[in-house]
């Protein structure tokens, strides 16, 4: 499924005893659990517990990560440009030519949990959408009463984009074998626009293409606009977020309390 921009499986989850749906919940209830954290420590232990979970699923961890790791810069950005921008504490000062950056305390800390939120959320969805097929993907929206016209553009969306990028690399190739890089400025300028402008015109071409297609399907008839439902199972997949929910409340705020009378008493 290298061709969508999410980690779908090829092969559906027969024997699985969650519906699409039901795993769909379970990661939009669990990531809002995540959301509402304001501790690094406790965002970290979700993000432990949800690996965990991952490893006893048999994720596909190569594909999860790659995906993961196209991010890391977004993540990485939040860490380093917060301590910088927020709080009033200073702890320490970054000599630059034209003077010195404070690094503030508060900054550090709200940069640490919203770089953890991201990649924990991130990696969350990615788990779950790797256990699954696209269409399945489709269904669990469907059931869960998506309209159909956002879930026709995502569908398009996460294929056609994959295709963009394919296109641009292959008309980049061709134009690096035919000496686009050894021109002057003006030519590779001139060859430039001429590498956008194909890909924009066999862009278009190919979306015509599949609008005259999907319109040939029946697109937006109101065929096929109801998912499989969910399964009696769901309902213990469903207590995921809640026992994530009771754990950030009362035992994570004692584990964090914990670990800082160690760490003070080591001090």
């Amino acid at each position: 499924m290298s061709r969508f921009l999410l980690p779908f499986t090829e092969r559906p989850d027969t024997q699985g005893a969650f519906s699409p749906a039901g795993k769909l919940l379970m990661a939009a209830g669990t990531g809002l659990v995540i959301t509402a954290q304001a501790q690094p420590l406790t965002v970290a232990i979700l993000l432990a517990l949800i690996i965990a979970g991952a490893v006893v699923t048999h994720t596909r961890w190569r594909t999860v990560l790659d995906l993961a790791l196209r991010f890391e810069t977004i993540v990485v950005a939040w860490i380093l440009i917060e301590p910088f921008i927020y709080g009033q504490t200073v702890i320490a000062r970054l000599t630059i030519p034209f003077g010195s950056l404070p690094i503030f305390a508060e900054g550090l800390e709200v940069g640490l949990l919203l770089g953890l939120r991201m990649m924990t959320l991130l990696l969350l969805f990615l788990i779950v959408l790797s256990h699954m097929t696209l269409s399945e993907f489709v269904d669990g929206l469907r059931t869960l009463h998506v309209p159909f016209v956002i879930v026709s553009s995502l569908m398009v969306m996460l294929r056609y984009i994959p295709l963009f990028m394919e296109e641009r690399n292959r008309l980049q190739e061709a134009q690096t074998l035919r000496g686009f890089h050894r021109g002057t400025r003006v030519e590779r300028i001139s060859s430039l626009g001429y590498l956008v402008g194909t890909i924009i015109d066999r862009a278009l071409d190919r979306s015509v293409a599949v609008y005259e297609s999907m319109t040939l399907k029946g697109l937006g008839l109101g065929g096929g606009a109801h998912g499989s439902g969910l399964r009696r199972a769901d309902a213990a997949l469903l207590l995921v977020p809640v026992v994530m929910l009771v754990l950030s409340w009362w035992l994570l705020p004692v584990l964090s309390e914990v670990v800082s009378l160690w760490y003070m008493r080591f001090l």
